[in-house]
């Protein structure tokens, strides 16, 4: 089965020539960054990977993940709801969260409204559009 997020992803990803890096500086096993870099910009976004997806092998999942990185970053009202959401104490990362409203704002410039278009209701329950992400090759 056909789903218009995955071709809308794989195409945001093609058209704005993507790349991510391996993760590093790992918080913890499921917790570290990968620069995201977009034309001449580099970002360095902070992924939760609660599921083990984050890989080298399937760039537009991973794609996924730091729009979700983003859309968490919009979605919480400040540092202490950011934090308990990554299970963090709130000065461990203080730069980096002040850092995030220009990041924000720079990528949006960049590709236009940030939106993972896969909710992550379906994200972790692993409905079908997550399965079929899954299966994507570039």
């Amino acid at each position: 089965m056909e789903y218009p997020e995955v071709e809308q992803l794989k195409n945001q990803f093609k058209k704005h020539k993507i790349k991510l890096s391996q993760g590093f500086n790992h918080i913890r096993e499921n917790l570290f960054f990968t620069t995201l870099s977009i034309g001449s910009q580099s970002w360095d976004i902070l992924i939760d990977d609660e599921f083990g997806d984050f890989s080298k092998h399937n760039t537009v999942f991973d794609w996924l993940l730091v729009l979700y990185a983003l859309e968490t970053y919009e979605e919480c009202e400040d540092i202490l709801e950011w934090s308990n959401f990554h299970g963090i104490d709130t000065t461990m990362q203080l730069d980096y969260y002040k850092s995030l409203a220009t990041t924000y704002r720079e990528i949006e410039t960049t590709i236009g409204s940030i939106d993972p278009l896969i909710t992550s209701f379906d994200y972790t329950l692993r409905t079908g559009v997550v399965r079929a992400l899954a299966d994507v090759n570039l």
